[in-house]
């Protein structure tokens, strides 16, 4: 049990220490402070608590089907406020204004707020499984707050190895991991879809779970990150290439975009 609390806890908290902590150096490259990120993260803890009292009830919405739908709809949200963060961080110097800056911040402070309302509830959840037992509770919140301190110092290596880069390096590095964490949220989400018949199954493209099975401590890690499956469908390979395209699609376009304006205003 001991174990099985550090590796659910840690699983939960890796993928939200990640993307906190690229972030946090988003907004510090961008001089946006510090003060939207304790605001969100209070607004997102304080999320997590009530969904996770209220998952009886939510559970029941759509024919009992409402946790699923509930939780894709939390990782399509996010990923949607992680492809405009990625655009406006690569254009910056080009759009940045009062009202982008703002937006900006907004942006950055409801994706923490999601991805703690997302990871905080499973913790939660799984907590409150063991309030019948005391004994059982404090073991599991002493082995749980190791999983949560190995999930916070990963997170805090990657911020402070992406600020330790130059500038358009650190770039670079955020979005990548931006876009393979925001891949991996579309995929869970799909795959919580499929499970209650929203979305049609295929067979799958590939079997490796005899090499990588999902239910390993790595696969169950790699999971949480990057939405792992040791053998997806049709459907997910599908969703998955086009959720990691439709950011450097979106760069291309608005670049083009810029571009065009840009030579316009010469002509002008």
């Amino acid at each position: 049990m001991l174990l099985n609390a550090i590796i659910i806890v840690l699983r939960e908290t890796l993928e939200a220490g990640i993307l906190m902590s690229v972030l946090l150096t988003v907004g510090r490259h961008l001089g946006i402070g510090g003060r939207w990120f304790l605001t969100a993260l209070v607004m997102g803890v304080s999320g997590a608590f009530i969904y996770a009292q209220c998952l009886g009830a939510v559970s029941q919405w759509f024919d009992y089907a409402g946790q699923e739908v509930v939780n894709a709809l939390l990782q399509y949200s996010l990923y949607l406020c992680l492809v405009v963060i990625c655009v406006l961080n690569f254009f910056w110097v080009s759009l940045s204004t009062q009202r982008i800056r703002m937006f900006m911040t907004i942006l950055l402070g409801a994706s923490v707020v999601l991805a703690c309302i997302r990871e905080g509830s499973e913790i939660m959840i799984f907590f409150l499984g063991f309030l019948a037992d005391r004994g059982m509770m404090v073991k599991a919140l002493t082995s749980g707050f190791v999983g949560l301190m190995i999930g916070i110092s990963v997170g805090a290596l990657c911020f402070y190895a992406i600020m330790m880069q130059a500038r358009n390096k650190a770039r670079n590095i955020q979005l990548g991991i931006l876009g393979l964490v925001a891949g991996g949220m579309v995929i869970q989400a799909t795959q919580l879809l499929i499970q209650i018949d929203w979305i049609p199954s295929t067979e799958p493209v590939w079997n490796i779970s005899h090499f990588l099975p999902e239910s390993s401590i790595v696969g169950q890690l790699l999971y949480a990150i990057f939405g792992y499956e040791a053998s997806p469908t049709w459907v997910e390979v599908l969703i998955y290439s086009g959720s990691l395209l439709l950011i450097p699609i979106t760069l291309l376009t608005v670049k083009y975009v810029l571009t065009v304006r840009a030579t316009y205003s010469k002509m002008s």
